[in-house]
């Protein structure tokens, strides 16, 4: 929607009152990823340092 307060206004209201328009954008798949990378990278250092006890 940008930086348009009216087009804001209008997508938050939309979201607010349309409970399929809701769960839409609730439920939208992230093209980036699903937020845990950071976690898994850590594992995999970690696990590579040999500062893990089963490797995980």
């Amino acid at each position: 929607v940008g930086t348009q307060t009216d087009r804001i206004v209008t997508a938050a209201s939309e979201l607010l009152s349309d409970k399929q328009a809701y769960l839409s954008m609730a439920n939208a798949i992230n093209p980036f990823g699903d937020g845990h990378a950071a976690e898994r990278i850590l594992k995999i250092v970690r696990n590579y340092l040999g500062l893990t006890v089963d490797g995980v």
